[in-house]
C-alpha cells in the first residue's frame, strides 16, 4: 500500500469514528462500511462505492455528514469526492498452517490511467444525459467542444438551477480526459475559482504565489467554470478573469462557462466581459419537458428495483422544477426499498413519502414575473431582454406592456416591483402600459384573445 492510499485509509477511519457517533449503528453498518477510502486527489478524499444509484443516494443523504467528519478528521475543511465501480474487500484471513513464503519484489505499479477529469463526478457523461427537445443544442454544442475543443469558443450555457448545465460541461471534462489522458482539464465553480484567487493573494491556499495561481488556470488545455453569474459586481476578480480569459482564448484553448442568465443579464458584469462571453456559442437550456423527464426517470432506474410505469409517470407529470427535484424524488422512493427491502413500491406509499416535495413544487409553480416574461417573449418570438430594455418599436412595445398587464393582474407584487423587473421603469409607465391594454382588449377580439391565452400558458 503507497503512501497516499495509507493517508486516504487513515483520514477516512478518522472521520468514520466521528460519524459512528452520530447516526444509528445499523444505518452505518449499511450505508458507510462499505465504502472504500481510494485515494487523495486534488485536496479532496476519493471514496469508491459499488455503483451510480448508491453514490448518488449516499452523496445526497449523507454528504454534509461526510464532509463534517472529514474535517474533524484532517482539522481543516476537506473535500470529497464519490466514485462509483469498487467493491470493498473482505478481510484477509490467516491460516496457521501456512508456511512463510518468501518476499517477492513487487513488480512496478501500472501507470494509472485517469477516465475522470479532476473534480468531476464519474456519472456526469454524455451516455448519461438525458437528451430533450429542450437541451438538444446545447447538448451537440458540448459534445462538439468535447470532441473538437476549440470550435465552439467559449462555450456559454445558461439555464435555470437544476437542468442539467454541470452534468454537460463535466461530461465534457470527462470525456476528454477518457479520450486524452494527457490533457490538462481544470473545472471548479465561479466560487471555487474566488476563494482560490483570494487565498493565493494572502499565500493560505495550495498556492505559494499568486504566480502559481495563474499558471494553474492559465496552463490548460481546457478551463470549465460553473455560475460565472457570481463574477457580478467583483471588479478584482473580473479583471484576474478577463486576463485568464484573453490568455487561453488566445491560445486556442477551449473555454466552457454556464450561468443562471445570459451574459447581457448578469448584473455588474462588465461591458468587455459581456463582449467576450458573448463572442462564441451561447446556448440556453430550459425546463424539461414531461417526455424528457419521464425518460430520466426510467433512466435512473437500477436492475434491482424497477417501479411501476404508473408511479414515474405520476413524478414526471407532478415534478417539473428541475432535473435535481426530479432525481431527488426517484432516491426517495430507491431508498425506502432498500431500507425495507421491498422489491416494488406501492402507489399509496409513493405519495406518502413524496407529500412534502409535491407541496413544494405545487407552490413552486405560482405565477411569478419571470414566469410572465419567458411566456410573453416566447409567445411574440422575442428575447425576454426587449421586454426589460429601451427599445420601443411596436413589435416590442405591445407585448411588454402586456407583460405588464399580466404582471399586474396575475401576482401580487405592486407597480413599483413590477417596473423595477421591467429595466427599472416607473411605477407611471406601468399604470399607462395597463391602460393601453385596457382599451386595446376592448377594441379589438385578437388581443383579448391572445391575452386569454397567455394566461393559460402561464399558470400551466
Amino acid at each position: 500500500m503507497n503512501q497516499e492510499e495509507m493517508t486516504a485509509v487513515g483520514l477516512w477511519e478518522k472521520a468514520c469514528a466521528v460519524i459512528r457517533n452520530k447516526i444509528p449503528q445499523d444505518t452505518f453498518v449499511q450505508w458507510f462500511e462499505s465504502v472504500v477510502p481510494v485515494r487523495m486527489q486534488d485536496d479532496s478524499l476519493v471514496l469508491g462505492v459499488c455503483d451510480e444509484m448508491f453514490a448518488s443516494w449516499f452523496e445526497n443523504s449523507y454528504g454534509d455528514l461526510i464532509a463534517e467528519g472529514l474535517s474533524a478528521a484532517a482539522g481543516k475543511v476537506l473535500k470529497f469526492a464519490i466514485e462509483a465501480g469498487h467493491v470493498k474487500s473482505p478481510p484477509a484471513v490467516e491460516d496457521e498452517c501456512t508456511e512463510t513464503i518468501p518476499a517477492i519484489s513487487p513488480a512496478p505499479e501500472p501507470k494509472v490511467v485517469p477516465t475522470v477529469a479532476p473534480n468531476c463526478q464519474a456519472a456526469f457523461t454524455f451516455r448519461n444525459f438525458v437528451v430533450g427537445e429542450e437541451n438538444r443544442y446545447a447538448y451537440s454544442a458540448a459534445m462538439t467542444a468535447a470532441t473538437t475543443p476549440g470550435v465552439f469558443n467559449p462555450l456559454y450555457i445558461y439555464g435555470s438551477t437544476g437542468m442539467g448545465k454541470t452534468h454537460l460541461i463535466q461530461a465534457v471534462a470527462n470525456h476528454v480526459i477518457a479520450n486524452n489522458p494527457d490533457a490538462v482539464v481544470r473545472y471548479v465553480t465561479c466560487e471555487q475559482f474566488l476563494n482560490s484567487y483570494l487565498d493565493s493573494l494572502h499565500n493560505k491556499s495550495v498556492f505559494h504565489s499568486h504566480f502559481e495561481f495563474r499558471n494553474y488556470f492559465r496552463e490548460v488545455d481546457v478551463l470549465l467554470i460553473d455560475d460565472v453569474h457570481q463574477l457580478g459586481g467583483k471588479e478584482q476578480l473580473q479583471e484576474e478573469f478577463f486576463n485568464t480569459f484573453n490568455t487561453l482564448h488566445n491560445a486556442g484553448k477551449q473555454i466552457i462557462l454556464t450561468s443562471d442568465k445570459q451574459p447581457s443579464d448578469i448584473p455588474g458584469l462588465e461591458a468587455r466581459l459581456v463582449t467576450r462571453f458573448q463572442s462564441g456559442v451561447t446556448t440556453q437550456i430550459t425546463a424539461p419537458t414531461y417526455e424528457t423527464r419521464l425518460s430520466i426517470l426510467q433512466h435512473e432506474q437500477t436492475e434491482q428495483l424497477k417501479l411501476a410505469p404508473e408511479i414515474l409517470q405520476y413524478i414526471a407529470a407532478r415534478v417539473s422544477s428541475s432535473i435535481r427535484t426530479l432525481k431527488g424524488a426517484l432516491m426517495r422512493l430507491v431508498a425506502y426499498a432498500s431500507m425495507t427491502r421491498s422489491p416494488s413500491v406501492p402507489m399509496a406509499v409513493a405519495e406518502d413519502l413524496l407529500a412534502d416535495l409535491l407541496d413544494k413544487e405545487a407552490e413552486s409553480r405560482k405565477v411569478t414575473i419571470d414566469g410572465i416574461q419567458k411566456t410573453v417573449a416566447e409567445h411574440f418570438g422575442l428575447r425576454v431582454t426587449d421586454l426589460t430594455g429601451s427599445k420601443r418599436p411596436k413589435n416590442i412595445a405591445e407585448p411588454r406592456m402586456i407583460a405588464m398587464y399580466l404582471s399586474r393582474e396575475m401576482t401580487d407584487h405592486s407597480l413599483v416591483e413590477i417596473g423595477s423587473a421591467f429595466g427599472g421603469r416607473n411605477h407611471a409607465t406601468v399604470l399607462h402600459a395597463l391602460s393601453q391594454v385596457e382599451k386595446l382588449s376592448k377594441a379589438n377580439e385578437d388581443t383579448r384573445r391572445t391575452i386569454s391565452n397567455l394566461q393559460r400558458k402561464i399558470r400551466g
